[in-house]
Formats: structure tokens, C-alpha cells, sequence
């Protein structure tokens, strides 16, 4: 009974330090796998549009939006030599939405009235699902470079965008503005004018 005891006791050790041996070599591929992908160089984009800056009416109307704010700073900074510098910018914009969806969630409106209209929140939204693309992309088993490389281009081409609403809903804004103060002080002089122009 004590022979078998003593053989038990050397088979459950052997079988522990078997395991031990085992994992060790697969933490080192896996780590050695990490590396190397996160070297992969990946291309300044080719398919990039023209910068768009805010015009002063625009940036004057977004200062105080913490969503724009954050987000010029992180696509400003997505000039990524390496797919492991790209998946340390992907975080950010992680971080970046979390913020908005809690922003939400407290009903706290932090957006400027003039961007709740459906061409800028279709803009935000597809900047959005960029993101996502692009993040998908970087984490795949074997990421290609060209490809990251044009969806980084896509994603500049979709902030561009954004900026030109920006610029279009500010500005029409301003322009709304002037025409309503125009109509006002022709007012008292424009029944007959009107009168003549639905005439002719």
C-alpha cells in the first residue's frame, strides 16, 4: 500500500511539472507572434482628400464640444509608422466613445445645437464605423498593410467631411441670420414689392 502511495505521489508530480513545461513554450510563440505583428509597417494613405479647416464661424460653434475636441486630437495624431502604434491610437477613439456613450446615458448635452442636424450626425456616425473597420483590420491574425493604409485614408477622407458640414451648417447659420434681419427691416416697405414680384 505504501509502494503505491509513494508511485501516486510521483506520477501527480510528474504530471504537474509535465504541464508546467508545456505552457511555458506556448507563452513565448504567442508573445514572439504579438511582436512581430505590431512591427508591420504600414504606408502614409494615398486616397487622401484635401485638408478642410473649420471656418471661424465653425470653430467658434464647436469650442466647447468635448466630441469634436477629442476627436480632431485623435485623427490629427494618426500619422502611424507601425500596426502596434496603430492599435495604441485605436484605443483612444475606444476611450473617446465610451465618454459620448456616457455623455448620453447622463442626458448631458454637450453638443451644440447647430450639430444635431442629420448630415452632421450621419457624418459622426460614419466616422464612427471607419473606426470600427479599421479596428477590425488591425486585430485580424494577419493584417494587411495596403489595406490598413486605405482605410486610415477613409477614415481622414470622413472627419473632412465632417469638417465641411461643420463649415456649411455654421455658415448657413450666420447666413439664415443676416436674411432674417434683412426681411425684418424690409418689412414695413415689402407688402408692395412682394405684391409686384408674385405679379410678374
Amino acid at each position: 500500500m505504501r509502494f503505491l502511495s509513494v508511485v501516486l505521489l510521483f506520477l501527480f508530480v510528474l504530471a504537474i511539472s509535465a504541464c508546467d513545461e508545456k505552457q511555458t513554450p506556448q507563452e513565448v510563440t504567442t508573445t514572439d507572434k504579438i511582436d512581430a505583428r505590431d512591427t508591420l509597417s504600414i504606408a502614409k494613405p494615398t486616397n487622401l482628400k484635401p485638408k478642410i479647416g473649420l471656418t471661424p464661424q465653425a470653430r467658434e460653434g464647436v469650442a466647447n464640444w468635448p466630441l469634436y475636441r477629442d476627436l480632431s486630437v485623435v485623427i490629427d495624431s494618426l500619422q502611424i509608422p507601425t500596426l502596434g502604434v496603430l492599435k495604441n491610437k485605436i484605443q483612444k477613439f475606444d476611450n473617446l466613445y465610451e465618454a459620448k456613450a456616457e455623455a448620453e446615458e447622463a442626458e448631458v448635452q454637450v453638443t451644440p445645437k447647430e450639430t444635431l442636424s442629420n448630415a452632421i450626425q450621419a457624418r459622426l456616425i460614419t466616422i464612427e464605423t471607419k473606426v470600427k473597420v479599421l479596428k477590425n483590420e488591425a486585430f485580424l491574425n494577419n493584417p494587411n498593410s495596403e489595406t490598413l493604409s486605405k482605410q486610415i485614408g477613409d477614415l481622414h477622407n470622413a472627419y473632412q467631411d465632417l469638417n465641411l458640414q461643420l463649415n456649411e451648417a455654421f455658415n448657413t447659420n450666420f447666413r439664415d441670420l443676416l436674411e432674417e434681419i434683412k426681411l425684418e427691416n424690409e418689412e414695413p416697405d415689402g407688402d408692395g414689392e412682394e405684391k409686384e414680384i408674385l405679379e410678374d
